[in-house]
């Protein structure tokens, strides 16, 4: 599966497939994928206090290209590519662009750009977006064109009486790794006919707490594992090692008309951001793709 345009696909065995770089504008039948936050501390560099976006507005960060079979690429801009940087610029983020919500929170409303901004330090990109026919309360995942998705079960949070089993078990599995359960949010998600439980625990989670407020906002490890329950033991698929400084958490679970299904997370570090995506390959859960954002 080569194109000129499109460049070289690069497969990692395992748990990570990711694309080479796309060109600035891609081929038109894909579709842009963006991430769109109404708490400023989503999405974007750094791990601190959030405040909300005024009503009807929400940051939008672009992801990566996505093609109606469901495969991911890189937008080609970043530190190694900076001419590429200065296209992207030009023929993309300079001009207006609308996007349909496409995951659960506030799906199916539109947030209208008239123009996202590129960081020409950091190659990152991004701006602000308002909305119309919905809103967004909290984090959501976005697309230029909404044709090729359906809707689907959202990822749900387990109250804490369902999700203390799953807390218990996963320490069992993990050991050491896992520096306590507290602050844990457990969530169920389906993704192609598969039951999984993702177990996220981001600053954003405990960040108003006032035993945690700053100047001390890292108390607790930033937590990211997807597994399975059977016969009361926690099966883990997926364990995010760099839990000192990758904020990772949940932006949004979004489904493919074709049947593809993708979580989509976004990570803050304190030099910049990037997005995971994870799906399944070949009936078992995958890490499909990672890049986008930016870094100093």
């Amino acid at each position: 599966m080569k194109h000129v345009w499109f460049g070289l696909f690069c497969v990692l065995t395992v748990v990570l497939r990711s694309q080479s770089p796309n060109p600035a504008s891609s081929n038109e039948a894909d579709v842009m994928v963006v991430g769109v936050a109404h708490d400023d501390s989503v999405m974007g560099g750094g791990i601190g206090s959030s405040h909300l976006e005024a009503l009807g507005k929400a940051g939008v960060e672009p992801i990566a290209w996505l093609t109606p079979a469901g495969e991911w690429k890189k937008i080609s801009c970043d530190e190694g590519h900076s001419k590429e940087c200065q296209k992207f610029n030009r023929e993309y983020l300079s001009k207006p662009h609308s996007y349909i919500v496409v995951s659960a929170d506030g799906n199916g409303a539109t947030v209208h750009v008239e123009r996202l901004s590129l960081d020409k330090e950091c190659f990152g990109y991004g701006g602000q977006g308002t909305f119309s026919g919905g809103n967004i309360r909290y984090a959501a995942v976005a697309a230029s064109l909404g044709e090729i998705f359906t809707k689907g079960d959202s990822a749900r949070r387990l109250a804490d009486h369902d999700a203390a089993p799953v807390r218990k078990a996963l320490a069992a599995t993990v050991g050491n790794k896992l520096d306590s359960t507290r602050e844990l949010r457990v969530y169920s998600i389906r993704m192609e006919g598969q039951s999984l439980f993702v177990i996220q625990r981001a600053f954003q989670d405990y960040a108003s707490k006032p035993e945690y407020e700053p100047p001390n906002p890292s108390t607790l490890d930033f937590i990211l594992a997807i597994g399975t329950m059977k016969g009361g033991r926690f099966h883990l698929l997926f364990w995010k090692e760099n839990t000192s400084d990758e904020n990772e958490q949940i932006l949004g679970l979004i489904h493919l008309k074709n049947g593809r299904d993708f979580l989509v997370n976004t990570i803050s570090h304190p030099e910049g951001d990037f997005f995971r995506i994870y799906g399944t390959r070949d009936g078992e859960l995958a890490l499909i793709f990672e890049g986008g954002g930016g870094s100093c």
